[in-house]
């Protein structure tokens, strides 16, 4: 059951004006838009939206046990984006999961204005609640979204220089201080990709993927690979795509937003309720 979470009041305040979200999907490029949207869709096609509450149980004499397990989305998410980020792929891999899931506020925050990729990947995403916050409000929302809730997540972005700023790391202390699941996005990835030199493929990759060091022989710790065709993917890479999928990343699935429950018993004989 959703617990109809209300965003603290202060935040109306901070919110961007949608003009930004508005001018920055009219000013991307269409066939830009279609591949933001094509890793929406993918992600949909991989991941089946989940329930709200999922639950099921097990008594079995043979096996000697009972249990019953549960699952429900977490309450909410904040993703922190440093100043400057501004990778759209790697924004929708971490938090169109969190939709799938079933996660009821979605928070993106930064402080410092968000580039158009990334307003633009918002506005295709369906997320509303993004906020323009100083380092002193972070705090301040992440204990405000605790006492609404305890089980959150958070989720940081680096800043353009592969750094995260004094209020994400606090961020990130304070969640790991509570036990809170947090996750950090892993600025300049290596990327592997061979499409043609200067062509559309290319070229979209890199607005997708700012930071990236683009590799044209396999080499240690890429990331994901983008390739012509599936003759052309090399083996045991963690991710490999084909054209038109140049905005997927191998992001979280919606299990890392899901929080799941246990109760184990040893079976009872004299149980009415139990199956053999």
């Amino acid at each position: 059951m959703r617990m109809n979470i209300e965003l603290p009041g202060w935040l109306d305040a901070c919110r961007p004006d949608d003009a930004l979200y508005a001018d920055a999907y009219e000013g991307t490029p269409a066939e830009l838009r279609a591949l933001l949207k094509t890793a929406i869709a993918f992600a949909f096609h991989r991941w089946p939206p989940a329930d709200d509450e999922e639950a099921a149980s097990r008594r079995s004499a043979r096996s000697g046990f009972s249990h019953s397990e549960s699952s429900r989305p977490a309450g909410w998410a904040i993703a922190s984006l440093g100043p400057g980020f501004a990778s759209p792929a790697r924004l929708l891999s971490a938090l169109v999961p969190a939709i799938l899931a079933g996660v009821e506020r979605i928070l993106v925050i930064s402080e410092a204005p968000f580039s158009p990729a990334v307003c633009a990947a918002l506005e295709l995403a369906g997320l509303e609640d993004s906020f323009l916050l100083d380092g002193e409000q972070m705090p301040g929302l992440y204990e405000d979204m605790r006492t609404l809730c305890p089980e959150g997540r958070v989720i940081t972005f680096p800043d353009a220089e592969g750094n995260f700023t004094p209020a994400q790391q606090e961020l990130l202390h304070s969640a790991a201080l509570d036990g809170m699941p947090r996750l950090r996005d892993l600025p300049s990835p290596r990327i592997l990709c061979l499409h043609a030199p200067g062509s559309f493929h290319e070229e979209s990759l890199r607005w997708l993927q700012p930071d990236a060091e683009f590799l044209r022989e396999p080499a240690p710790d890429i990331r994901a690979a983008y390739v012509p065709g599936e003759a052309s993917a090399p083996g045991g890479l963690p991710f490999v795509c084909g054209p038109g999928m140049e905005a997927c990343w191998p992001g979280p699935s919606p299990e890392f937003y899901r929080t799941r429950t246990c109760s184990a018993f040893l079976f009872q004989k004299n149980d009415p309720e139990a199956l053999s």
